[in-house]
């Protein structure tokens, strides 16, 4: 892909780079050819229904160059890698039949769907000697060793996820922030704040489309390295729908008709960017992939994970924003494309049952050679025409191709020493390097290696994200806050312990236990005003008590009145396990790899190294593409006064069964704010299991004020 990953870290520069992945970003090696005579191949592919015919012989086809009959010499029926069938000119050679898969994904944001299809794609369309490409939105990834062994392959699905997976994430963040900046723009922000500011809306809205626009140049020349490549090649095109925030109609209308003439002419201007055309040269584009002879079977995500409109601050705004398609221009490029080169064109929810239906339509197809009758070299573009003679059948294939002369990056299909009928004996060239064959483009490329094992549950973490929750956490810790939030707490005891009001907080009378009764649990609920400053490492926390079972209550600079457990700073929670200065103090381990939020997230086992644990450990789900702590499960053994609780179990002749956690469920400047907080107090005695407490808090109703990070520079190198 090519645009400015230093833009694209401050979140502008995204837009184009959804799009112009397709565009370049690719690599491929070209391999040069002595010619004696041209011929040209043809892919062909003819279904009835949706299923491939596959008893056609060459007399059932009629093929025309410019609208000219031409002989049709031979005809190959393969399926993958083989030849099934062969007529005409019995003494020549089997064409190259090996194979590239390109898998290129233009998602505007991560689906866990994804990681499914790539299971699908080397666990049913891979053969041991394919090659197999892979184009993200920052880069390109070759699988360049064999992969034939059960771990190779379990090594390829984990490479190949976990690239696709960050870096779409990097991309789909900063493209996240655009669409926030236009629902700002909008009036979706702060109520209290929070205007409408149209040319504000106009600009990130040309930016946006700047940003997206398809350059012909960049394609054609991405095209021109797949034509270098032998044998059949694949490409699978992901392309996920876009939407973008609008006003709806009655809201533009009232705009029009504002008595306010600049307001009235804003609006205007921004009608006549919603219906302005985007310039492609789609004529270029289709003629240079049909020259490449590659298939591109384009599927059409139509799932987006998370509505934008859920994250708007301000809910009386959604009456008039509308969440409009924006695919179109794009979309029917790559349908096109696909049409120009025999490929596929599909649409669903469903990124496998796409991947899985493109499989189909490229593992089988007839491989057509004709000699066109008065070849010139004329740089022209001159249109392939195939046609079966049974009717009712449907026939797809490549548009076309370009006659140039063998000096030139020509139509080289059939190509080699030439023998009976002027059919391939063969393929020869010399590969040249791989950057210099980006045509300058400045793609980034990297090999994956295969060689390695893949990480397993209880391996140790990697070192990059372990280094992304430090710097979340430095951002965390250095960061002004400014906050307030409707904080409800409840706590639940059982009977036997309400009847007993001399167990307090974290106090357990050593030696005595409880009896359990029969009876009625007692719940107590409270309502806070919550807020928390915090000012170059200073913080504080104040509540003013609202509610107290469920009558008004006012009480500034109130206390918690749980009777079993209390909390406090619960967001600086994952400073005390991933800070520079814990990392010091902790050993990490991979306890699970899983999805949080849509996003994939890894769950990391945190331990002390020593004896003695200096603070609160556990588990922690961490989200892999920046390091943000979504949730905690804290281990109880590392609770404040735990020995005591140890006392009172033994005293009940019982065992602790302790669970307490916090959960990271809002998002504000890339810091996560704590959504809930929860302790579950019980014990194992006598076969069964009895919970005496319940503690739960819930955070909600958040107003920021401040919430400044630090800025890190960070040096290269």
């Amino acid at each position: 892909m090519f645009y400015n990953q230093a833009q694209a870290r401050m979140g502008i520069g995204i837009g184009r780079a959804m799009v112009l992945l397709f565009s370049a970003a690719y690599c491929f090696a070209q391999i040069q050819h002595e010619i004696s005579v041209v011929n040209i191949s043809v892919p062909v592919r003819v279904f009835e229904g949706e299923k491939f015919v596959d008893s056609l012989k060459l007399a059932d086809f009629e093929v025309y160059e410019d609208g000219k009959l031409q002989p049709a010499q031979a005809v190959y029926l393969i399926r993958a890698s083989d030849v099934r069938r062969q007529e005409g000119a019995a003494k020549a050679p089997a064409p190259a039949t090996s194979r590239t898969f390109v898998l290129l994904f233009q998602l505007a944001e991560y689906l866990p769907e994804i990681d499914k299809a790539i299971d699908l794609f080397f666990e049913s369309v891979y053969f041991s000697g394919d090659a197999v490409d892979i184009v993200t939105p920052q880069k390109t990834y070759r699988l360049r060793d064999r992969i034939d062994s059960k771990d190779r392959v379990r090594k390829a699905k984990y490479e190949v996820q976990s690239k696709i997976r960050q870096d779409v994430l990097v991309i789909s963040g900063a493209y996240r922030s655009i669409i926030e900046d236009m629902l700002a723009d909008l009036g979706a922000g702060d109520p209290e704040t929070a205007e409408v500011n149209l040319n504000g809306y106009r600009t990130d809205l040309e930016r946006l489309e700047t940003l997206r626009t398809i350059d012909s140049e960049r394609m054609s020349a991405f095209a021109a390295e797949l034509k270098g490549r032998p044998g059949a090649k694949h490409v699978f095109l992901f392309y996920q729908r876009e939407k973008v925030p609008q006003f709806n109609n009655r809201k533009l209308i009232q705009f029009l008709n504002s008595s306010n003439s600049e307001e009235a002419f804003q609006a205007m201007e921004l009608m006549s960017t919603y219906n302005r055309e985007a310039r492609i040269d789609r004529e270029a584009i289709q003629r240079a992939f049909s020259d490449a002879s590659v298939d591109v079977h384009f599927l059409y995500v139509t799932r987006n994970r998370r509505d934008p409109q859920m994250g708007v601050e301000n809910p009386a705004i959604l009456n008039d924003v509308q969440m409009a398609e924006s695919s179109s221009p794009i979309y029917r490029v790559f349908r096109e494309i696909a049409a120009a080169t025999g490929g596929t064109s599909q649409a669903s929810a469903n990124p496998v049952a796409l991947l899985r239906k493109a499989a189909e339509a490229s593992e089988q197809y007839y491989l057509l050679y004709y000699q066109s009758q008065g070849y010139q070299a004329d740089g022209k573009f001159h249109k392939i025409t195939v046609k079966v003679k049974r009717s009712g059948l449907r026939v797809s294939h490549r548009e076309g191709y370009f006659a140039v002369d063998s000096s030139t990056p020509a139509e080289k299909a059939v190509s080699g020493p030439v023998e009976a009928g002027g059919l391939p004996a063969g393929n020869v060239g010399e590969k040249k390097d791989v950057a210099k064959a980006a045509g300058g483009l400045g793609a980034e490329v990297e090999d994956i290696d295969l060689t390695g094992t893949v990480p397993a549950k209880g391996g140790p973490v990697p070192e990059g994200i372990l280094k992304a929750a430090a710097r979340y956490c430095r951002d965390l810790k250095g960061s002004s806050l400014d906050f307030v939030g409707r904080e409800e707490v409840r706590e639940r005891l059982s009977g036997a312990l309400a009847a007993r009001a001399s167990i307090l907080k974290d106090t357990y009378p050593s030696g005595r236990g409880v009896t359990v009764g029969s009876t009625r649990d007692v719940v107590r609920e409270w309502a806070y005003d919550y807020q928390l400053v915090r000012r170059e490492g200073w913080a504080a926390e104040t509540r003013v008590l609202l509610e107290e079972n469920g009558k008004a209550r006012r009480e500034e600079n109130a206390s918690l009145r749980t009777s079993r457990f209390e909390h406090k700073f619960v967001v600086l929670g994952p400073v005390g396990l991933f800070s520079d200065e814990a990392q010091r103090l902790h050993e990490y381990r991979i306890a699970q790899e899983t999805d949080m939020e849509g996003e994939p997230v890894l769950v990391i086992d945190v331990r002390p190294t020593g004896k003695e644990a200096s603070s609160l450990f556990g588990k922690a789900w961490v989200r892999e593409r920046d390091g943000a702590v979504l949730k905690i499960e804290w281990e109880p053994g590392s609770m404040r006064n735990y020995a005591a609780i140890e006392e009172f179990a033994k005293a009940s002749r019982a065992q602790p069964r302790i669970r307490f956690s916090s959960e990271y469920g809002f998002e504000k400047n890339g810091l996560r704010f704590p959504s809930v907080y929860g302790v579950i107090e019980a014990y194992r005695t006598s076969g069964r299991t009895v919970t005496l407490s319940r503690t739960s808090v819930v955070y909600k109703d958040y107003k920021f004020f401040e919430v400044k990070v630090r800025t890190e520079v960070r040096r290269a190198g």
